[in-house]
């Protein structure tokens, strides 16, 4: 049987960490090997041991390991080696399980959202989406040292070159968007530890595209601290954040069964993602008209006041505007980060 991918479509390879999978492109797998191929020798370069392809020792790396996973990483005889061959270079990745490769199809993949990662530098450079949820793809190139797989500098990988494929929102939330600009959602957060002040958080209508409760979900290793993981949502992966650890607020995170508010930046995506978040832990939420009576907050806050957009006196209490573009595209225009 041909191990060739058919048109539009990519051959991945799934492998398991922990409770993650994650996949690869099937181009990369020279071979799978037992674990009991395994010569146990830690080294500098981070690598367990080596395992002998041929004439050549092979060295091996636990890929928990290599992405910071925050899984059990149990012994170096458990689990099973991929061999992963780039030109004359040869590595091997330690992991729980592998899957047999399966065709999906281009449209299925999508660049990972700014917010989430690197795509050009990063271990992650897209998502796969399926539909019982979402997987992250991984670059085995990057996940390991350059001198090792002899990448001198990062390549685009099929995940994020499929960047034209991703529409900045479906269409049919585009409707009514007149009518939205002259209302306001405000909303609270449920605080890990309550706020010594109430605090309102507000987005225009335009911007609050859906409240729901449950969606498909997975971690992102090396994500900022306030991405809480990415979420599919019709199709598309949507970046979780903790809008108050954000702000450097006290932390308001994603807990089963809370009410996640889906919202959009003012500003289009591109190519790049879907340009929507999802923020998790709303509660009373509010639909006002506009105009409203404000005026601005007297006093200096204990947070990061520069991430948002205004703050204000409103309906008696602070009322907070978050700079959503700020957030969507964290990781292009913010050089470093401080709560």
């Amino acid at each position: 049987m041909s191990t060739s991918p058919g048109p539009g479509t990519r051959r991945l390879v799934r492998c398991v960490v922990g409770n993650e999978t994650y996949c690869i492109d099937n181009d990369w797998l020279d071979s799978i090997q037992v674990v009991e191929n395994l010569y146990p020798s830690r080294s500098a370069d981070g690598s367990i041991g080596w395992i002998r392809r041929f004439d050549e020792k092979v060295p091996v790396f636990r890929l928990a390991d290599q992405i910071s996973s925050a899984h059990s990483r149990g012994a170096s005889r458990q689990g099973v080696i991929m061999v992963l061959r780039k030109g004359e270079k040869l590595w091997a990745l330690l992991v729980d399980k592998v899957t047999a490769a399966s065709e999906v199809e281009l449209d299925r993949m999508c660049p990972l959202p700014a917010v989430a990662g690197d795509t050009v530098r990063g271990h992650f450079p897209g998502v796969v989406v399926e539909e019982e949820g979402i997987m992250l793809y991984l670059a085995p190139d990057r996940v390991v040292p350059p001198e090792v797989s002899g990448v001198r500098s990062p390549a685009p990988h099929a995940a994020s070159r499929r960047a034209s494929h991703v529409r900045v929102a479906p269409r049919r939330i585009q409707v009514g968007l007149r009518r939205a600009a002259q209302q306001i959602i405000t909303f609270t957060l449920v605080h890990e530890t309550p706020m010594t002040s109430p605090v309102r958080f507000g987005v225009t209508a335009g911007q609050a595209v859906e409240i729901v409760s449950e969606l498909p979900m997975i971690a992102v290793p090396q994500a900022p601290p306030f991405v809480v993981g990415l979420a599919k949502w019709r199709s598309l992966p949507i970046p979780v954040v903790d809008l108050g650890a954000w702000l450097g607020m006290t932390p308001a995170p994603y807990t089963p069964g809370c009410r996640l508010l889906l919202c959009r930046g003012t500003i289009s995506g591109g190519g790049r993602d879907a340009g929507l978040l999802a923020v998790p832990a709303v509660d009373d939420i509010r639909k006002l008209d506009l105009p409203i009576e404000y005026r601005p907050w007297p006093e200096p806050v204990k947070w990061n006041s520069a991430l948002a957009l205004g703050i204000y006196r409103a309906e008696r209490t602070m009322l907070v505007i978050p700079d959503l573009d700020a957030v969507l595209s964290f990781r292009n225009a913010v050089s470093s980060y401080t709560m």
